[in-house]
């Protein structure tokens, strides 16, 4: 790990920054989101609001959208998002691959539970498929919260025998909103971002009275055969590492193509931390991954 990882570390340590995010309450957090992107990033890419029925997203660089099109759902535990780091990264990345991007506002905690937020998203990209907006090339990446509702969104297409995603990008999924398994007190205590108890909080009033095994809601609990390609990127330091990990072993008995990525000793969501080493290595990784075309994607890695 780089020394300035370690020192982001330290100071995330001492701001007792998880702590602060557990002791506010989800009104107070919903403060921090940002639904339309913030001044320094449209400076960098074009803009453009979209609404369908209610459900909300924002385009960026729309006119690439002949070049593919990466639909982007933010994490923030269903409760706020997207955050400025959020907005930075996808207009970097776009800028990167030449492509536009779809960043989708679905609805969020306290107000909405799920299938809110699935629901806006199944909404804008069935209306863009339908009109012939959405191009075959298209990508879905999701980073947290995002990542999971990402990976639902799939199974959701699936079921509904709608055209998926060429490939997924999951940057520290939630797949597990219940934390059934017990491996996750190996790293709880290390992840300077995550409180075990916030993420419960989270969890109760996003399920409600659905059950937390629901592969929509815990999408760890999904088939997973027929998924397209993904790109599985994680920190050993974070309190989801062992849910990947064992998702990523159900993705190789089923034989899905997946590239994982563990990065030592870093926390949670590090990827949108882009002036760390390991995050700029993270990041080059999803660039060269969406390039190659699906026709050069092997075995799982």
């Amino acid at each position: 790990m780089s020394l300035l990882s370690k020192l982001v570390i330290k100071g995330m340590q001492l701001a007792r920054l998880k702590d602060r995010v557990r002791k506010n309450d989800l009104n107070q957090l919903q403060k921090y989101s940002l639904p339309l992107p913030p001044a320094s990033v449209a400076k960098t890419v074009t803009t453009e609001a979209l609404e369908v029925n209610g459900s909300k997203g924002v385009w960026l660089n729309k006119q690439n959208k002949w070049n593919g099109v990466l639909v982007y759902l933010h994490g923030g535990g269903y409760i706020i998002g997207p955050l400025k780091a959020q907005w930075q990264y996808i207009a970097r990345l776009v800028r990167a691959t030449d492509r536009a991007a779809l960043v989708i506002d679905y609805r969020q905690l306290p107000q909405f539970p799920f299938p809110a937020g699935l629901d806006d998203v199944l909404t804008i990209i069935t209306h863009l498929q339908e009109n012939g907006i959405l191009p075959a090339k298209w990508f879905l990446l999701g980073d947290s919260a995002g990542g999971g509702l990402a990976l639902a969104t799939t199974y959701k297409l699936r079921e509904n025998n709608a055209p998926l995603p060429q490939k997924l990008i999951l940057m520290s999924p939630w797949l597990d909103i219940n934390m059934s398994n017990p491996a996750f007190t190996q790293t709880a205590a290390a992840d300077p971002m995550l409180s075990l108890a916030g993420i419960r909080q989270a969890a109760a009033e996003y399920s409600r009275q659905d059950h937390l095994h629901n592969p929509f809601i815990s999408p760890i609990f999904g088939e997973v055969h027929g998924l397209p390609p993904l790109l599985l990127q994680v920190g050993t330091a974070e309190i989801f590492l062992w849910d990947i990990r064992k998702f990523y072993l159900k993705l190789i008995e089923a034989q899905v193509p997946v590239q994982y990525e563990e990065y030592p000793d870093l926390f949670h969501v590090f990827v949108l931390f882009n002036y760390l080493p390991e995050a700029k290595k993270a990041f080059k990784a999803q660039v060269e991954f969406l390039k190659r075309s699906n026709s050069t994607e092997g075995k799982p890695t």
